[in-house]
């Protein structure tokens, strides 16, 4: 009885069972259906849309109409396709330099080069980072010519940068030299010498004669350089010398016209030269000398100097031929009885310096006066040339003398003119043998109050006869 109720239990699950897959296949069935209703009305709607796009678009496009308005509609959007390709794209940049010097790469030792430019000018061109990152003013950056390998002759040689980035571009201006090489020649010539910043020695020094290490020496380059050297000389440095010294002076050649030739190799390059220095001086009176006529009836009493001498300094041999140093004073500023006034000296040629620059004077004017002497006798000076000389007529022997100055300073225990002091002469420094020549006779005071008086001679011309 049990068993058979089991079986029947069973047999109702079973149906229970097929009964919900069938309740839910059906339910399935109806959703796909509500689906594919709910695609195929999206879609429908979709298409509808899209037809009407399509229509309003035709209508638009091919309706004159509205030409411009798509024509603008376009060139729009090239616009904004242009300017986004462009951002994307590194932007260029580019700097200038000019004036680089140019590095030469040769054989200097054996070649002489011409027609090699000394500076060019670059311009650099890259992306924007690299150019302004990027130095001009590193020493790394160069310009050179490559002439290794190259030999005697004339070759256009182009120029080119080192030490720039890769991925920069140069453009050289000149881009290329037309370079001439020759090959050296090598020959011996004496070597003189100059002083330089002689401005600088002080004015009181007097140069000797240098002694250098050597008076011969070596040059080098291309024959037809070698041909265009006139001298060869060491320079001698004298700033701030005050005794004698020792110093390398460098050697230089130079041209007929005084150009440094800086392709001409120098073998050595400096010698030691020794240098003496001297202050020669020479202490001597300073004397006035007037020039022009004194105011009516009046001549010099008196007048004082508030230095009556001065140091100077010159070679010897223009010392030897100075005895005094003469202030020359325009009669025309005596304007009174008494004249004060300033007056620079002028130093004579050959004197380097004194020790004074300017004097002050005081002038006095007195009532003129004169005296005559007679048979002042004619001598000859300045017999340099050991001549024989005579004056041709016995009444030339002497002369007569009027001098003129105030009666104090002519007459009386104080006067201060000697005729002693006087000498007329002939001056035969320049003089030649010959007979019957008129020479001219000069009249002079060795007093230093000499400026007091003024000395006339009755005889201007003296004929003489001059023998060997």
């Amino acid at each position: 009885m049990s068993n058979k109720n089991d079986k029947k239990d069973n047999k109702e699950k079973d149906i229970d069972v097929a009964e919900e897959k069938v309740e839910l296949a059906q339910f399935i069935a109806d959703k796909s259906q509500k689906i594919t209703k709910r695609t195929e009305a999206l879609a429908n709607g979709g298409l509808r849309i899209v037809r009407w796009l399509s229509d309003w678009f035709d209508r638009i496009l091919f309706n004159p109409r509205h030409g411009k308005l798509v024509a603008f509609g376009v060139a729009l959007l090239v616009y904004i396709a242009f300017n986004q390709t462009s951002v994307a794209t590194p932007m260029e940049s580019s700097k200038d330099k000019n004036g680089i010097p140019v590095s030469v790469v040769y054989n200097s030792e054996m070649y002489e080069i011409s027609g090699v430019d000394e500076t060019v000018d670059v311009t650099f061109i890259g992306n924007q980072g690299d150019i302004s990152i990027m130095s001009l003013d590193n020493s790394d950056i160069k310009v050179e010519l490559d002439l290794s390998g190259l030999t005697e002759g004339t070759q256009q040689v182009k120029y080119k940068v080192v030490g720039a980035s890769n991925r920069v571009r140069t453009i050289i201006e000149p881009a290329s030299a037309n370079v001439t090489i020759r090959t050296k020649d090598a020959q011996k010539v004496s070597l003189g010498y100059d002083f330089i910043n002689l401005e600088k020695l002080g004015s009181q020094y007097v140069l000797g004669t240098p002694e250098l290490s050597s008076r011969e020496i070596s040059i080098k380059a291309s024959r037809e350089t070698l041909d265009q050297v006139a001298f060869v000389k060491a320079l001698i440095d004298v700033q701030g010398q005050t005794k004698d010294f020792e110093v390398e002076a460098q050697i230089v050649a130079y041209n007929q016209q005084g150009e440094k030739l800086d392709q001409v190799d120098i073998i050595p390059k400096t010698v030691t030269a020794k240098v003496g220095i001297s202050s020669p001086s020479k202490n001597v009176p300073i004397r006035l000398l007037f020039d022009g006529d004194f105011p009516e009836g009046k001549i010099i009493s008196d007048f004082k100097l508030d230095t009556e001498t001065i140091m100077i300094y010159a070679p010897q041999s223009v010392l030897d031929s100075i005895d005094e140093i003469t202030v020359p004073i325009a009669t025309s500023l005596l304007t009174g009885d008494t004249t004060k006034l300033q007056q620079t000296i002028s130093l004579p040629t050959g004197v380097r310096t004194g020790s004074v620059t300017k004097v002050n004077i005081e002038v006095k004017l007195g009532e003129a006066t004169s005296k005559v002497f007679e048979g002042v006798p004619v001598l000859f000076e300045n017999n340099v040339n050991g001549l024989k000389a005579t004056v041709k007529n016995k009444g030339d022997a002497t002369t007569t003398l009027t001098v003129y100055g105030t009666k104090e300073n002519l007459e009386g225990p104080n006067a201060k003119f000697k005729i002693d002091d006087v000498v007329a002469y002939i001056d035969l420094r320049d003089a030649v043998a010959g007979e019957n020549q008129k020479a001219k006779l000069f009249v002079k005071s060795r007093s230093s109050n000499a400026v007091l008086f003024k000395i006339v001679s009755d005889k201007t011309e003296i004929i003489v006869d001059i023998l060997k």
